[in-house]
């Protein structure tokens, strides 16, 4: 199975709050407009935002000077909105004039620790993977240099790394991430959130991939029960997860409960692709299997069908998934005790196959 790369959704948990200091110095005029930057992207108003966070840096800088902590502060979150709009050549050099500020005063790790990931989940979405990764690193030593390792700020992070890691195969590296993550999250009451639905996945994924069936599945089904709530009900991770899920069931030979699961996901191929796509052909090759193991031959017999005309509309009669589709169903057929047509299958198939030098 392909892994899809689950980009990080921590971004808004990033978005920085003003100080206080603002308020006692009685700056209204750039409080209102961060306040109603902050909310104009809430509603999704990204011209508005942009608009109020440039006036209001503009105010902070002349009144505060550029080098000013509550400069770096804005300059971060309008980065995030750019970041929210894939502007990424706008945003990074935001995120590095933050982080530049904040080191020169003492006590900031947490916020420079905080940008290095926003910077990170920029690089990622780019596929600048060993930015990211470099980056992610730069941010973990310092949750762990500050003492702050079992923080959910760092869960993200380290999540975020273990990501790229299992998206380069380094599942050594990115199953502790994982799993570490998800420890801190459920100490923190989180383990229902879409970052962990997203770790939970992932790391069924490393499991599956290591023939550890037993362990992947309640990784699977704990990330699905999330996503049926959290918006990411329908997506090709749902797919995935509901098509592995249904492969524990008949490799541990409970037909039964692998079916609604197979059953769920050739559904949710259909609305999405429609009833002729080739991956409907494969979920519905995937249920023919499971019917065919089960002896119930008549109901395996149209999905078959449906697989083998799917496959050649798309493919044409001589490819290679034709061919195989051709030999389940002839294999179906002799179960049956049909012979002949199972020999007419097979002979079709065999004529199919590229010619041999």
């Amino acid at each position: 199975m392909n892994w899809k790369k689950i980009a990080p959704v921590a971004l808004c948990s990033l978005i920085f709050g003003l100080s206080g200091s603002s308020a006692r110095a009685q700056q209204t005029d750039w409080n209102k407009d961060m306040n109603d930057a902050a909310s104009a992207r809430q509603r999704g108003d990204y011209s508005l935002s942009q608009t109020l966070y440039k006036q209001g840096i503009a105010l902070q800088e002349k009144m505060l000077g550029p080098g000013n902590l509550e400069v770096a502060t804005s300059l971060n979150n309008l980065a995030v909105l750019y970041q929210d709009q894939s502007l990424y050549a706008q945003a990074e050099p935001l995120y590095k004039r933050s982080i530049a500020i904040w080191e020169k005063y003492p006590g900031q790790q947490t916020q420079i620790a905080l940008c290095l990931n926003n910077l990170a989940v920029l690089y990622d979405d780019e596929n600048a993977e060993a930015n990211a990764a470099t980056v992610y690193e730069r941010a973990l030593a310092i949750w762990k240099k500050t003492g702050m390792m079992g923080s959910p700020n760092a869960a993200v992070t380290l999540a975020g790394l273990a990501d790229i890691y299992h998206s380069q195969n380094n599942d050594a590296n990115a199953e502790p991430m994982y799993t570490q993550a998800l420890a801190i999250w459920a100490k923190d009451g989180k383990m229902e959130s879409a970052e962990a639905a997203d770790a939970l996945y992932a790391l069924g994924n490393i499991y599956y991939s290591q023939s550890k069936k037993t362990e992947a599945k309640p990784m699977y089904t704990h990330a699905l029960a999330i996503w049926k709530t959290s918006g990411k009900a329908d997506s090709t991770e749902e797919v995935s997860a509901l098509d592995n899920l249904g492969e524990i069931y008949s490799e541990q030979g409970d037909y039964a409960g692998a079916e609604p699961f197979l059953s769920q996901a050739l559904a949710i191929q259909e609305k999405k692709l429609g009833p002729d796509d080739l991956e409907v052909a494969n979920s519905v090759s995937r249920l023919a299997l499971l019917y065919y193991c089960e002896a119930k031959y008549n109901v395996a017999e149209p999905l078959y069908k449906r697989a083998l005309q799917i496959r050649i509309n798309q493919l044409g009669p001589k490819d290679p998934a034709v061919r195989q589709t051709m030999e389940f169903y002839a294999a179906l057929l002799r179960q049956e005790g049909r012979q002949l047509e199972a020999q007419e299958m097979e002979e079709q198939a065999a004529q199919n196959s590229p010619s041999r030098f």
